[in-house]
């Protein structure tokens, strides 16, 4: 039942939009503040969860596609540049950056490091301190990337893959078949797969058994888990399609506004990016 209040709160409530000046992409939490990866100039903005207002822009390269959160920072990475950038999220100053591989994709924090997918030349980099100390082949367009329980995951989106990486020995130590998988989001022992063939599959994560999927709108992308229910942003359609992901039945359909690509809950509201609209709306 709170759940459920929850969900009808947030989809009643009146949508703040943030002017980000350009498209966006990647959003992460830290310091206070949400982050947003900007598509075009190459800025990461910093806002104020509270007011909406943009209060800084900390520029990395063109591009800027995922950010991840991570003690203290805020990584993000520059698609035509081949870089990631550690951004410290108390100063919004840049304090690292570094060569990863072509078309670096996703960036994920977790096991103590920085991973990076490589969608140009099928790797994930694994960044430590200030360095890449560890190159993974993994395929052909590696795409999204989580650190859920005690592994990296890690999805193909050309060879349809989602594999499992073992960060003790960076290897791959497992796979299951997901045609145009790509953002992958973890969930009590679950793994929610984004598809380009409009549907979300649920993985057992220790067995790596599909335990069921359901059909979205056009080009599901960066879902997130929002008071118990799973929220896919969905590229082409312009809005949010809201699962239960017990029963992985959709329980609601939400405006999304232009292109919603990734969704993002912070502090009681929901923060979601767009790549064809030039606001960062907060539901």
């Amino acid at each position: 039942m709170i759940a459920a209040a929850v969900l009808a709160a947030l989809a009643t409530a009146p949508t703040l939009k943030v002017d980000a000046g350009e498209w966006t992409y990647g959003l992460a939490s830290s310091g206070g503040s949400v982050w947003a990866g900007g598509l075009a100039i190459g800025d990461v903005l910093r806002i104020d969860p509270a007011s909406g207002r943009v209060v800084s822009r900390t520029n990395i390269g063109a591009r800027v596609f995922n950010l991840a959160s991570a003690p203290g920072a805020v990584w993000a990475v520059a698609n035509i540049t081949g870089t990631a950038s550690r951004i410290d999220s108390r100063t919004g100053k840049v304090t690292a950056t570094v060569r990863v591989g072509n078309g670096p994709y996703d960036v994920e924090w977790g096991f103590g490091s920085a991973w990076v997918s490589n969608s140009a030349d099928g790797t994930v980099s694994r960044i430590t301190g200030k360095r890449v100390v560890k190159t993974i082949k993994v395929g052909v367009e590696p795409n999204g990337l989580s650190a859920i329980g005690s592994s990296l995951w890690v999805t193909d989106h050309t060879a349809g893959k989602l594999l499992r990486i073992d960060p003790r020995s960076n290897r791959v130590t497992g796979s299951v078949t997901l045609t145009g998988a790509d953002w992958v989001t973890g969930y009590r022992g679950s793994l929610y797969v984004s598809q380009e063939t409009n549907v979300v599959t649920r993985v057992d994560a220790r067995t790596l058994k599909v335990r069921g999927s359901v059909e979205v709108k056009r080009n599901p992308l960066g879902s997130a888990i929002v008071a118990g229910k799973l929220w896919v942003p969905c590229i082409d359609s312009g809005g949010v399609v809201v699962v239960d992901p017990a029963t992985m039945r959709v329980v609601k359909q939400l405006p999304g506004g232009p292109s919603p690509i990734v969704v993002l809950p912070v502090g009681g509201h929901v923060w979601i990016s767009h790549t064809t609209g030039t606001s960062v709306w907060r539901m």
